[in-house]
């Protein structure tokens, strides 16, 4: 017998996270069920046929049957299609798998890591989550809305411009993981060893991703006028990063509005499972009557 369970889609660009809860409290909305959790890697060409197997999968694995299905995605997303994915490529015009009884609702990644790490929020906050991964993303509340931008695209952080001694570069390409990767010349398992042994040219260039990110983090302070910021990512677990980046936002963030700002790391094991459970957490709002709260997040 199959049982019903809000399911949310994590597609990263080294990890695909699936999560079910059939409760309703501490998994994607309220009293705390039974949880079932499973990853597969992913990678640059990773193909939405590919995504949709192991979704069928891992529903069939567990017995579960969708009362509601969230896929957040890295990239744009524009009427229920992904329009663009840098890490995810091959997911350009992917609007989610077929066949199931609910409809998928697909979303932005950080927009869904927005909705589930603000829910505890005042209603009027201004904040800001950021997730530092393969690459950087971010996405905004202002005074509890949504900040959306004309085609709903705003928060793309990791396409900001940065001169650099070799000319501009996005943020991207700077400070997130799979640049770490690049400008170390080895994998992720590999850096984190090396910056244990204290390598000190892998230590140079964690040191300067995590510069460059406090830099977008002080521009956005500057800019957004935040009460609160909320980092998680993969990226901010290379030993000196997350230091680097919380020191250099603070020198070239305005005091007053630093001062005015609480800025956190997610912490725990949610921190891995923020995207999938906002994911659900929207697509569940979409079919219990809260669609207005939800769309203002696709």
């Amino acid at each position: 017998m199959r049982r019903a369970a809000a399911v949310g889609i994590d597609v990263g660009g080294t990890k695909l996270l699936m999560l079910a809860d059939d409760g309703d409290g501490q998994g994607p909305g309220g009293s705390a069920g039974v949880e079932v959790v499973q990853r597969v890697e992913t990678g640059p060409l990773t193909t939405p046929a590919e995504v949709e197997a192991a979704i069928a999968a891992f529903l069939t694995q567990f017995g579960i049957e969708p009362t509601a299905l969230g896929i957040a995605v890295p990239g744009l997303v524009e009427n229920g299609r992904v329009v663009v994915s840098d890490v995810l490529p091959q997911l350009a015009g992917w609007g989610g798998p077929e066949g199931y009884r609910v409809s998928p609702l697909l979303v932005n990644d950080i927009r869904g890591a927005l909705a589930q790490e603000t829910a505890s929020l005042p209603r009027s906050a201004t904040a800001a989550v950021v997730v530092c991964g393969t690459a950087v993303g971010s996405a905004y509340l202002a005074e509890g809305r949504v900040i959306r931008g004309a085609r709903g695209w705003a928060g793309e952080i990791g396409s900001l411009p940065m001169a650099t001694p070799g000319g501009v570069s996005r943020l991207d390409e700077l400070a997130g993981g799979a640049a770490i990767v690049r400008a170390a010349g080895m994998s992720p398992e590999s850096v984190h060893a090396a910056l244990a042994d204290g390598d000190r040219q892998v230590r140079t260039v964690v040191r300067a991703a995590g510069e460059a990110f406090g830099l977008a983090l002080a521009s956005l302070i500057n800019v957004l006028n935040p009460d609160t910021v909320r980092v998680a990512g993969g990226t901010l677990g290379y030993h000196g990063y997350w230091d680097a980046a919380l020191t250099t936002a603070q020198v070239h963030a305005l005091p007053e509005l630093w001062s005015a700002c609480t800025v956190a790391r997610i912490e725990g094991r949610e921190r891995d499972r923020l995207v999938a459970r906002g994911a659900a957490r929207l697509a569940m709002a979409m079919g219990d009557g809260r669609q207005e709260w939800a769309r203002q997040y696709l």
